[in-house]
């Protein structure tokens, strides 16, 4: 078998995913390779019309990628047989980005020929079927519960519902790609899976694809590794709907997959199918991912989803609550709401914690009890009698940050190279990403830095709170001293 008839059985493969009847039809049809052309022969006129109308387009454009034009046509039309040794070795299969990758052969992949009945109608049906050593890629997983419905929208994440909403509706029409940024747990995962839930509900035979970037990057490996690159490439490039989340995890040292993503980008974009990222801070903010790619997230709409303020983080504490069955006090609602203030995550854990305790511990709920289930959640240790909306600048950061280590503020924000500052000035950087809505580019410029240095700093202290407890335990400290600066005991 040659190496095009090999790209239309992966073709057909990923293109009818999750609809049997569509890759009944089109295992049935007999492909054909003459003269420069790929010709598809079908039986009847039926036939004909039905894949013109349903897949030719997406076939032409996946040949095209090899230079080879596509003809659909009657059986009875087709040209006499070529010989495969001919075809192949007349054909340039490789384009120009491929070249980094190893050289697909045919004769490499073990190939079984087996015999599936299928029915179909009432009817019993013999359908011969070619079967690879190589998987054929699965869709990612989208949570059911995670829905526009579900989802609590507020001033801090009402343009990012919206965008998301529109996206949905009209894929591939206004915003693409839409690329969507904030901290931690604030919601944009839960807007992917939403997007991709309402496409399905709306339109079920759109191809969706949601994946993590670490799982791009590692399927894209294991394609090479298993010399698969036209399954891997066929998977994304014929999506109707790419979802990639956490684009800040690829790295300049994964130059073949940015260059992939890079690729994959243009044909979807080309094609007019929709993308959607997520990530932890801006595009331009994105240094190792290259200048063509930020240009190419900066090119559809860019939005940010900010901590939820206290109304929104109320809101969100009440419909998981109602989720679960639960009602409280709305005093104890106040008090999760104004002590847990950055992240949408915490507010749900302290849901399941306060519902664990309701139902197994069949326990009466109190502002000490909350304080109890909630001491490793909350950011600030309210008394339950009064609830005010407490916001940090980061002239606060930097006050606190220097009174702990006993030093004057400028000597903080300045470019003093005394090592126990460098490490001051790092946390107060990371202290400032976490407690305020400001963007690493705001940060650096408090402290004379450009944004990746701000970005590299909190990282870096990020790192050492997860393995250094003598800084970690700086940190709380610091924190305590903010806390009472805003008089929270």
């Amino acid at each position: 078998m040659n190496a095009l008839l090999r790209v239309w059985e992966e073709f057909v493969n990923i293109a009818t995913i999750g609809n049997e009847f569509d890759k009944l039809v089109l295992s049935k049809v007999k492909p054909h390779y003459r003269g420069g052309k790929f010709f598809i022969l079908v039986k009847d006129e039926f036939t004909k019309i039905w894949i013109e109308k349903n897949y030719l387009d997406r076939i032409i454009s996946t040949f095209k990628y090899y230079d080879v034009e596509v003809e659909l046509t009657i059986e009875n039309e087709k040209a006499e047989n070529v010989d495969e040794q001919k075809i192949s070795s007349n054909l340039n299969l490789e384009s120009k980005e491929e070249k980094s990758t190893r050289r697909f052969s045919s004769s490499r992949v073990k190939k079984t020929l087996e015999k599936e009945i299928e029915k179909v109608d009432g009817n019993v049906i013999v359908v011969e079927k070619v079967k690879n050593d190589v998987s054929t890629p699965t869709l990612s997983v989208i949570n059911p519960k995670y829905t526009f419905d579900s989802f609590v929208v507020g001033p801090s994440n009402d343009l990012a519902y919206h965008s998301a909403l529109n996206v949905s509706r009209y894929p591939g029409r206004n915003y693409n790609p839409l690329f969507i940024y904030g901290v931690v747990g604030i919601g944009k995962t839960h807007l992917l899976h939403a997007i991709a839930n309402e496409v399905l509900k709306e339109r079920k035979l759109k191809k969706v694809l949601y994946v993590t970037s670490e799982q791009f990057a590692s399927e894209f490996f294991n394609s090479l590794n298993s010399r698969s690159i036209h399954s891997f490439r066929l998977k994304y490039r014929e999506a109707d709907i790419l979802l990639i989340d956490d684009v800040q995890f690829f790295k300049a040292s994964m130059k073949q997959v940015i260059d992939e993503l890079f690729h994959t980008f243009n044909k979807l974009a080309h094609d007019k199918k929709q993308m959607v990222f997520t990530s932890d801070r801006t595009p331009r903010e994105l240094d190792e991912i290259g200048d063509r790619m930020i240009s190419r997230f900066e090119g559809g709409l860019v939005v940010e989803i900010k901590k939820p303020e206290f109304e929104t983080r109320l809101k969100i504490v009440d419909m998981k609550l109602k989720a679960e069955g639960i009602e409280i006090d709305e005093k104890f609602k106040h008090f999760i709401a104004n002590s847990i203030q950055s992240n949408v995550r915490s507010l749900e854990s302290a849901v399941n914690r306060i519902s664990a305790f309701i139902n197994f511990k069949k326990g009466k709920l109190n502002i000490d009890v909350l304080k109890t289930l909630l001491k490793d959640l909350m950011e600030t240790d309210q008394s339950g009698k009064e609830f005010v909306e407490i916001v940090y600048t980061i002239d606060d950061i930097v006050k606190a940050v220097a009174k702990y280590y006993n030093t004057d503020e400028n000597s903080l924000v300045d470019n003093n190279k005394r090592e126990d500052l460098i490490l001051a000035r790092q946390i107060a950087m990371y202290l400032a990403k976490k407690l305020t809505n400001l963007t690493f580019s705001q940060i650096g410029e408090k402290f004379g830095k450009v944004h990746s240095t701000a970005m590299r700093a909190y990282e870096r202290v990020e790192s050492l709170v997860k393995r250094d407890l003598v800084v970690k335990d700086q940190i709380k400290e610091i924190i305590s001293i903010l806390r009472k600066k805003k008089r929270i005991i």
